[in-house]
C-alpha cells in the first residue's frame, strides 16, 4: 500500500473516531431537500393536513463517491380520520453514516382547529422508538491507532423518540414549527451516540403569476444552540398544475453561537430540484445537490415518489399541490 494510502486511510480513522466519540459530538439528522413537498419529515402536525391520503418515499444518497458517506431512505404516509379535526400519520426512517445508522419508526397524531374558513391550526405529536447501531469493525484501526472509543464489534441500542409540532396553513400560505429528538439522553447512559434535539421552523407563499404559472418561495431554519443555524432558501415555480421546479440554497448562520462567517461558507450548497406529476395521483421529484465547499467534486442526489389517493369529489387541487 502506498504512502497516500496510508495516509487516507489514516485520516477516514480519525474522522470515524470523532464522529464517534459520545463526549464530543451527537449522531446529526438525517438530511433532506424535498421535504418542501411532504413537511411530515419534520412536522409531525402536517399530518392529515392534505385532507388526502398521500403516501411519499425518498432515496437519498449524499456525496456519492465518496466511502461512508450518508444515505438516507424514508416512507411517510398521512391522511384525514372520519374526524375532520383529526390527521394521522405514520412515518419510517433509515440513515446511514459511515459506521453508524438510525432506523427508527413514528405515529403520528395531530389536531386541527379551523380559525375561519380558509385558515387552520394544527399540533401534532410524533411517538417511535429508533434502533441506534455503530459497526466498530468498520472503524478497526489495526495495530497503529487503538482506541477505547471504537467498539470492537457491532453494538446497537433501540431508544424512545419523540417529536411536537405545530402547523398554521391558509391555501396559499403556511407556517410550521416543529421539535425533534426532544427525550434527552445522556452519553454516559448510553451505548451508541444519540441525535441532539433539533427545532424547524418553516414556512412559504403560493403567488400566482398568471393562470398557468405559480411561484411558491419558503424558507427553512434548523436550530440546536450548540451549532450554527442551518438556513434553506427556495424558490419554486409550478406550471399548468403539473411540473415543479426550482432551488434551494443551503447555508448556515451564527445565530446562537461565535463561529466565523468564514468557516460557516463551508456549510453552503444549492440544490436544483423538480417534482412532477406524471398523472394526478402520482408525483416524482428528482433533487441534484453541489456543495459549494471542499466537497464540490461529491454531488448529492435524492429521488422521491408520492402516489395520493384522491376523493372523486375533491374538485380544488390548489392545498394538495402547493402546500
Amino acid at each position: 500500500m502506498s504512502s497516500i494510502s496510508k495516509a487516507a486511510n489514516k485520516l477516514l480513522i480519525l474522522l470515524g473516531i470523532i464522529l464517534v466519540a459520545p463526549a464530543t459530538y451527537a449522531q446529526q439528522a438525517p438530511q433532506y431537500s424535498q421535504y418542501i413537498f411532504n413537511e411530515l419529515v419534520i412536522n409531525p402536525a402536517y399530518a392529515g393536513s392534505k385532507e388526502i391520503l398521500h403516501i411519499n418515499s425518498t432515496y437519498r444518497m449524499q456525496w456519492t463517491g465518496l466511502e461512508g458517506a450518508p444515505v438516507t431512505q424514508t416512507l411517510s404516509i398521512d391522511g384525514p380520520t372520519y374526524n375532520k379535526r383529526l390527521g394521522w400519520g405514520l412515518h419510517f426512517v433509515n440513515d446511514e453514516l459511515g459506521a453508524q445508522s438510525q432506523t427508527a419508526a413514528y405515529a403520528n397524531i395531530a389536531t386541527r382547529i379551523n380559525l375561519d374558513r380558509f385558515s387552520t391550526l394544527a399540533f401534532g405529536v410524533a411517538v417511535g422508538a429508533s434502533q441506534y447501531t455503530l459497526d466498530g469493525t468498520k472503524l478497526d484501526p489495526g495495530n497503529e491507532m487503538p482506541d477505547k472509543a471504537i467498539p470492537q464489534g457491532r453494538i446497537s441500542q433501540i431508544l424512545p423518540d419523540l417529536k411536537l409540532g405545530a402547523f398554521f396553513n391558509t391555501e396559499r400560505f403556511y407556517a410550521g414549527l416543529s421539535a425533534a429528538s426532544i427525550i434527552p439522553f445522556k452519553d454516559d447512559k448510553t451505548e451508541v451516540t444519540t441525535p441532539r434535539p433539533h427545532f424547524f421552523l418553516s414556512s412559504g407563499y403560493v403567488f400566482d403569476l398568471n393562470r398557468n404559472v405559480r411561484l411558491k418561495p419558503s424558507i427553512l431554519l434548523k436550530e440546536d444552540f450548540r451549532s450554527p443555524t442551518s438556513v434553506d432558501i427556495n424558490g419554486f415555480v409550478l406550471l399548468h398544475n403539473r411540473v415543479w421546479f426550482g432551488a434551494s440554497y443551503r447555508t448556515a448562520m451564527p445565530l446562537f453561537t461565535n463561529q466565523q462567517m468564514k468557516q460557516l461558507g463551508k456549510r453552503n450548497a444549492l440544490a436544483l430540484i423538480t417534482q412532477i406529476y406524471a398523472t394526478p395521483k402520482l408525483r416524482i421529484g428528482y433533487s441534484y445537490d453541489i456543495s459549494l465547499s471542499e466537497l464540490k467534486s461529491y454531488s448529492s442526489h435524492e429521488v422521491s415518489l408520492g402516489y395520493t389517493f384522491l376523493k372523486k369529489k375533491y374538485g380544488r387541487i390548489l392545498t394538495p399541490r402547493n402546500l
